[in-house]
């Protein structure tokens, strides 16, 4: 039995709970950098390495090798009885659940079951892990469906496809139709130009300076909002928005005190925008955005994708 799951924490737990079988840790930060359109999964994997290692998140050489020993382990999984894949509600999982799910759809097997709950795994007690286990559902056609029709819209260079999908087509994936929303939600807004998580970590500013640490707990103010983002990618975003905060100096990132500038405040307010202002350079699955005017925003009035050139 091959257990595949999103990362180190659920797959510690899964061990620790004594079900039997081997993990493979899926790894990969799929909301960040590029997911484009047309690569088999190897050549896939190898864009995703240099993209890690473009951000100081690892050596590219050893993202590569953690790749190759993953995608390596997915094709072998066909000598198993059983393929079990444990992902959770948010976006980080929902992305990871789809990309694997559309290699299985491409690759089909017996016995490949899922368990896709609306909490956390990582945190569950061994007792909790095994009800789920015992709870799992066979892989349907109607679950390998949704995942490669979300997965083909996600890398492709439109992202309307991901508003276009029936929700009927979704539903056999109870959490993908708000993960995918959530995922547009991080395009630049037609009314500042930040993505919904900018925004979230600027407003938790507005009132004084605050460690990294302090200000990623305050940006997840929305207790109706699954918690999908790690305080590393969190910090780059940091990073990114240059001119709008100023960072201090520590030894831990964590530690290091952010502050709003002027411009902040002016963008925050809707007085500037952001991207006009410092102009973007991010990759949200297969969409390319850069400089200082993006074709693709997210509209908030309508709560749809709007194509602005």
């Amino acid at each position: 039995m091959l257990h595949v799951t999103n990362g180190d924490a659920a797959a510690d737990a899964i061990r620790a709970s004594g079900i039997p079988g081997q993990i493979l840790p899926w790894r990969d930060v799929l909301h960040e950098g590029p997911v484009p359109a047309g690569l088999p999964l190897r050549e896939l994997s190898l864009v995703r390495a240099g993209f890690i290692a473009s951000r100081g998140w690892g050596d590219v050489d050893e993202a590569r090798r953690g790749f190759e020993e993953r995608d390596a382990a997915l094709a072998s999984s066909v000598d198993e009885d059983e393929v079990v894949l444990w992902f959770e509600h948010d976006l980080y999982d929902q992305l990871q659940l789809i990309q694997v799910l559309d290699w299985f759809a491409a690759h089909p097997r017996p016995g490949l079951t899922l368990i896709n709950p609306a909490q956390y795994l990582g945190p569950a007690t061994p007792d909790q892990l095994r009800a789920l286990f015992a709870l799992r559902m066979p892989v349907t056609r109607a679950h390998l469906s949704a995942a490669r029709a979300a997965w083909e819209a996600f890398r492709a260079p439109d992202p309307r496809g991901m508003e276009a999908i029936p929700g009927a087509e979704l539903a056999a994936l109870p959490h993908l139709a708000s993960a995918l929303r959530r995922h547009l939600q991080q395009f630049p807004s037609t009314r500042d130009g930040l993505s919904r998580s900018e925004r979230q970590a600027l407003e938790g500013l507005a009132e004084g300076p605050r460690t990294v640490g302090e200000l990623y707990v305050a940006s997840h103010h929305d207790v109706e909002e699954p918690i999908w983002l790690g305080d590393s990618t969190f910090f780059s975003y940091l990073e990114d928005l240059g001119p709008l905060v100023t960072l201090g100096e520590a030894d831990e990132f964590r530690q290091r005190t952010v502050a709003l500038t002027d411009l902040g405040r002016d963008v925050l307010a809707g007085r500037a925008n952001r991207v006009a202002a410092i102009g973007i350079e991010r990759w949200l699955g297969g969409v390319h955005l850069q400089g200082r005017a993006v074709e693709w925003r997210w509209d908030e009035a309508s709560g749809r994708i709007a194509k602005t050139s």
